[in-house]
């Protein structure tokens, strides 16, 4: 009993992360956010592992990974990318509403709605993946955790001081719209994406494009630090691509 309920103890502290990360991207503590999200990635890769190694898999841990995911790598990039049209001065709207003795009144920013397109892909995503009983080496578009580190980073990246410059460029409603659009897209495609993992000994040239990513993203975190995910998932998606143009 307790070997099969491992892998969902992994899952659940996925899922808590996601929880907590959620509350501070709404207090605005963007980089304990991302802290938390990178953490619930962490516990995400070790429940599929731990699953295998134990072999323990089954249908309650996939569907149990998949609503985790949701959380910690669909609802909280949401959460920051509607924080980040309200910082980027998108207009508010207050709405009040009074009945008798009960009074409800909250402040809205309608185009910052916009930003929960994440979670409703990411729900499609995760939904159309669990329908997937092929086992294949590599990914079908861009993975959730990617684009929720993306995203999330963002607050990071544009205040770090070297991007200052390009700050106001991204801190706009239409670069922001954008960025969205560009999600969802990517998330959803079904080109062939590096996964760094289930290398084919018979294509040995396979392994070429993650370690050129991997070092990449070594000197772009010594420079960077974590603002470097923007450039280091960017470089993901590139690579990606230029591996389903030469064959490899």
């Amino acid at each position: 009993m307790i070997r099969k309920s491992i892998p969902h103890i992994f899952t659940l502290l996925n899922l808590f992360c996601g929880c907590v990360a959620v509350f501070l991207a709404f207090s605005h503590f963007f980089l304990a956010a991302l802290l938390a999200v990178m953490l619930g990635i962490f516990f995400d890769f070790f429940d599929g592992f731990f699953a295998r190694f134990l072999n323990v898999e089954s249908a309650l841990g996939v569907q149990l990974d998949s609503l985790a995911d949701m959380i910690t790598s669909g609802f909280v990039p949401g959460v920051v990318m509607y924080q980040l049209f309200v910082i980027s001065g998108a207009k508010s709207v207050d709405f009040s509403y009074q009945y008798e003795n009960f009074t409800l009144v909250f402040t809205l920013v309608p185009l910052a709605l916009v930003g929960f397109l994440i979670p409703l892909s990411a729900a499609f995503r995760l939904a159309k993946f669990n329908l997937i009983t092929e086992k294949v080496s590599f990914f079908r578009g861009v993975p959730t955790p990617a684009i929720a580190l993306f995203i999330v980073a963002l607050p990071l990246f544009i205040q770090h001081p070297l991007l200052l410059s390009i700050k106001g460029f991204i801190l706009t409603p239409i670069a922001l719209s954008i960025i969205i659009v560009l999600s969802v897209f990517f998330m959803n495609i079904h080109w062939k994406m590096i996964a760094l993992k289930g290398f084919n000994r018979s294509n040995p040239w396979g392994i070429i494009f993650p370690v050129i990513l991997l070092l990449i993203s070594i000197v772009l975190f010594y420079i960077l630090g974590l603002a470097a995910l923007i450039i280091i998932i960017i470089t993901y998606i590139v690579l990606s691509l230029l591996k389903n143009v030469f064959g490899v």
